[in-house]
């Protein structure tokens, strides 16, 4: 169990000096599946552009057994990098939906509400009138500054 703490803060430190795919390489050979671990892998498949595959990894976690019921028992944290993949892959309306069961009021949420608004400016009037409306698309994919995710 000690080294499988060991092996998580090392991939914390490769994440952190921004070498995601060798923190990736041991995350795909290492037997910790916690949450934490997964959290881990999906903030380095999102650093390295594949926020679809984050999705993957994070979704189940948060949502249980298939259902679009939240799991009240995982951490902000993790919700919001799945808020943030599904933004990069361009499910507004489930990522507007999930942040807004995330009441922490930390800078990872600051950052993607404004990404939200940002895009929401950029977007014509018919397309903000629309959200205003409630309807949110699922292919308008949002540009978000990096990093990516948050350990």
């Amino acid at each position: 169990m000690k080294n499988e703490n060991n092996s998580l803060e090392y991939v914390k430190k490769l994440i952190n000096e921004n070498n995601n795919e060798k923190a990736l390489e041991i995350l795909n050979h290492n037997s910790d599946k916690s949450i934490w671990a997964q959290n881990a892998r999906a903030v380095c498949l999102m650093r390295l552009n594949s926020p679809a595959n984050a999705a993957k990894v994070l979704t189940p976690i948060i949502f249980k057994s298939g259902s679009i019921i939240i799991n009240s028992e995982v951490p902000e944290k993790i919700k919001l990098n799945l808020v943030e993949a599904m933004l990069l892959i361009g499910n507004v309306a489930g990522a507007v939906n999930l942040i807004e069961n995330c009441q922490d009021d930390c800078p990872t949420r600051t950052k993607l509400k404004a990404a939200i608004k940002k895009w929401e400016k950029s977007l014509p009037i018919w397309s903000r009138f629309m959200i205003f409306l409630g309807i949110l698309p699922f292919d308008k994919p949002i540009t978000i500054e990096h990093p990516y995710g948050e350990l």
